[in-house]
């Protein structure tokens, strides 16, 4: 099998001969940045995107550094054992701590099992996630992404990923990203450069 890296850049040169509007973005932004991560990093991708939920990126990355340094080990049984305030402390909402931990107790106790994600197709992976509360579509896209790797993803209720989209096409139809598969978590890194550029994320 390819090395992670290599499809990736055959990614990024379809699209460059797929789409014009990518094509003018990969020369504009930086490369894409996210690759698969080992199984026990699952935990810590999904709550950072719960984290990231309905913020900023600076807002969200700010939060995600206190949390990580009020936990030191980012893991379910540590989350599970901060009290509920100190959470709160770090810029968590009283939601975002509630689901945070009702992640870390489907970790703990083997409902979510990472080594049967990692191999999980799309809609498994996204039935599974989004059974927990405060878990959504966004989320277990974000997760499949930047967690899993998984090149073929679109988050159609991505902020940043509308407002990019309507920069560029106008009103954004159900298939507008049919044009990029099956490479559409790249060109959701692009269109995310061009939105952060502007205004920054908001997801």
């Amino acid at each position: 099998m390819k090395a992670f890296s290599d499809q990736v850049s055959e990614g990024v040169d379809y699209l460059r001969t797929a789409c014009p509007v990518m094509d003018s973005l990969i020369a504009a932004h930086r490369s894409p940045e996210f690759h698969p991560v080992h199984p026990e990093k699952y935990f810590e991708v999904l709550v950072c995107s719960i984290v990231g939920q309905q913020l900023s990126v600076k807002a969200a990355d700010t939060i995600e550094g206190r949390l990580r340094e009020l936990l030191g080990e980012f893991s379910p049984k540590r989350l599970l054992e901060t009290d509920d305030d100190a959470l709160r402390g770090v810029g968590l909402s009283r939601a975002k701590v509630a689901y945070s931990k009702g992640l870390a107790e489907a970790f703990h106790t083997g409902v979510i099992d990472p080594a049967e994600l990692e191999h999980a197709g799309d809609t498994v992976i996204k039935d599974s996630l989004i059974a927990l509360k405060g878990i959504g579509p966004w989320t277990a896209e974000m997760f499949m992404i930047f967690g899993l790797g998984r090149l073929d993803v679109w988050s159609p209720g991505d902020l940043g990923l509308r407002r990019a989209v309507e920069h560029y096409f106008g009103e954004a139809t159900p298939d507008i990203a049919d044009r990029w598969k099956p490479y559409r978590s790249i060109a959701c890194w692009y269109l995310w450069e061009h939105s952060d550029s502007l205004v920054g994320r908001n997801s």
